[in-house]
């Protein structure tokens, strides 16, 4: 077990979600934390993606300007509010920008998390 997945584990986890993708956010979440801690360096990667995709869209101002004060702070109180069974730790796992690329234990897939990687609709099937 890492320093990080011992910090992660050691902070209050959040049981009720409104539904399966919301539990799947969080625990990828999870992971990612666990990582951000033992690799702090991370955190550029975070912001990098934050300055080239979120930033010169107008519509994503308010989450720019909220994860960019976030990665100013200490690495364990970003991976608190990012963890945090609040709005606004909601508001963070959906929005959060891509640190890391998770793979699979098989290694056949790998799931990039982000802002890319929301579900979306998909199209209504015709017979």
């Amino acid at each position: 077990m890492t320093e990080g997945e011992r910090f992660v584990g050691s902070l209050p986890r959040k049981a009720d979600f409104h539904d399966g993708n919301k539990r799947r956010s969080y625990e990828l979440t999870r992971r990612i934390a666990a990582r951000l801690i033992d690799d702090p360096e991370l955190v550029a990667s975070g912001r990098s993606y934050l300055d080239r995709f979120v930033r010169p869209d107008p519509a994503q101002a308010h989450t720019y300007s909220l994860w960019n004060a976030l990665l100013d702070q200490d690495i364990s109180q970003i991976v608190r509010q990012m963890l945090e069974d609040s709005p606004k730790g909601e508001l963070l796992r959906d929005t959060q920008p891509v640190f890391t690329v998770i793979s699979s234990q098989g290694g056949k897939m790998a799931e990039v998390v982000g802002l890319q990687n929301r579900p979306t609709a998909s199209p209504e099937r015709r017979e």
